[in-house]
């Protein structure tokens, strides 16, 4: 799989299947994953095709990497995030 839209699609079901107080969403064209949480702001993830793995994305760019598979990625979406 290496469309960024497919790989933020697969993370963004995961995500909501595990963590059901995170609302995932991947505007429609958008290379960019938003997380709403309850009581946090809008967090962003990005498919970083040059390393492989998913990372953070804020104002100053890209941020600590998550991993390089969904399942990874989302575990420690789900732990940063955790309620």
């Amino acid at each position: 799989m290496s469309d960024a839209y497919e790989r933020l699609d697969e993370l963004a079901a995961l995500v909501q299947r595990r963590f059901p107080h995170i609302a995932a969403i991947r505007p429609s064209g958008s290379r960019i994953l938003y997380l709403l949480c309850r009581g946090e702001g809008a967090l962003y993830v990005l498919w970083d095709s040059e390393q492989g793995a998913y990372a953070w994305y804020g104002p100053d760019g890209r941020g600590p990497y998550l991993g390089p598979d969904a399942p990874a990625a989302a575990k420690a979406i789900g732990e940063e995030l955790a309620p």
